[in-house]
């Protein structure tokens, strides 16, 4: 006798219980019809109601179906419904070089039934230790952690936090070479040196530079870039020519107007990012100098406003998507358990007015 929450089950879920056994048995089929409302009364000795009652609940949960005139029959079963994986993504936050790659990662893990989730810790180390926490106790099953900060404490810093996990970890943007993780990298020292190359081919020689503070792990590798290539070319680097941060700082304006201001000044400027770009032509318009006539710029990222500004800002694109597809893709063969090599990415020069192409200094 079945038993039910300490009582007979009902006679209408008998019925249910019975005809859902006899379709997993494979007697009746998808697509078989069942044996009339009469049979199935006489079958299960209950009344016509009852059997009524069994088939409403067994179309309800998508085991049977009706055709007017014709009777009932048997659901094709639904396919298995796939349980979603949960990677977490902790990032600093959702900026204009995050968002594009959140949003491919995104595209390519929802197909495969992977759900991103973000965490944000506005660069605060100690907030970024504990959403690391939180994404392990919630039942991550990746976790991909965007790399950034002091590039002096860097190695150290996620050393301490990644200590004692277990749980598969992709760094993002950039590696650290003392983890023997794997790593999606925006390849910033390449880019640079893509653009200084640029500039060296336009005829300069009297190349400045304006970036990140070199403290930070994203300007020391962007300022690498520029200087190596400087070097590989036999060019000298005076200081006085190197600006660190926002140019619009007033100390740094100044040095700023008083380089440009001599008849020595450089001919050219590679900024590390299109925002300084933007800050060096306004401040080459107050000593009257034009871009690219005087001073030709390039700079990083390919912003919404870089075609839009006074000269046509030069840029090199940064392939953020294809830095999102490829970290989909590393992501997925780790949940699969496979071996996850780092890949090096970084995007394709634009050209517009502000290098002066074709202009020899």
């Amino acid at each position: 006798m079945d038993v039910y929450e300490g009582r007979e089950r009902p006679l209408y879920q008998r019925v249910v219980d019975d005809i859902i056994a006899q379709i997993a048995a494979g007697v009746w089929r998808a697509g078989d019809r069942l044996p009339s409302e009469r049979a199935l009364c006489e079958r299960y000795g209950v009344s016509q109601i009852t059997v009524r009652r069994a088939l409403r609940e067994l179309a309800h949960a998508g085991r049977v179906y009706s055709h007017h005139g014709l009777g009932w029959f048997v659901n094709a079963p639904s396919p298995p419904v796939a349980r979603f994986r949960e990677v977490t993504l902790i990032l600093p936050d959702l900026d204009w070089l995050m968002a594009p790659l959140a949003r491919a990662l995104n595209d390519a893990l929802g197909p495969a039934h992977v759900a991103l989730r973000l965490a944000f810790t506005d660069g605060n180390p100690e907030t970024e230790a504990q959403v690391f926490k939180e994404a392990i106790a919630q039942g991550a099953n990746v976790l991909l952690l965007v790399i950034g900060g002091q590039e002096r404490q860097l190695s150290q810093r996620y050393a301490r936090l990644l200590a004692g996990t277990e749980l598969p970890t992709l760094l993002l943007l950039r590696d650290v070479p003392d983890l023997n993780l794997p790593a999606a990298i925006l390849d910033e020292r390449a880019c640079l040196e893509k653009l200084t190359k640029h500039l060296l081919e336009r005829g300069h020689r009297r190349l400045a530079y304006a970036g990140p503070d070199p403290a930070l792990v994203e300007g020391q590798r962007r300022y690498r870039g520029f200087a190596f290539t400087l070097w590989e070319h036999g060019l000298e680097l005076p200081l006085d020519w190197v600006f660190a941060g926002e140019l619009t700082q007033e100390a740094t304006r100044r040095r700023f107007l008083r380089v440009f201001q001599d008849s020595e000044r450089p001919t050219a400027i590679v900024c590390a990012t299109d925002i300084q770009a933007a800050e060096a032509m306004s401040l080459l318009r107050e000593l009257s100098l034009q871009c690219p006539e005087d001073v030709a710029i390039v700079g990083l990222g390919d912003r919404d406003f870089a075609p839009l500004l006074s000269t046509p800002l030069t840029t090199f694109r940064l392939d953020l998507e294809g830095l999102g597809r490829a970290a989909a893709a590393m992501t997925l063969d780790l949940l699969a358990g496979r071996e996850v090599k780092s890949v090096a990415i970084t995007g394709q020069l634009v050209i517009r007015r502000s290098c002066g192409a074709g202009f020899k200094a």
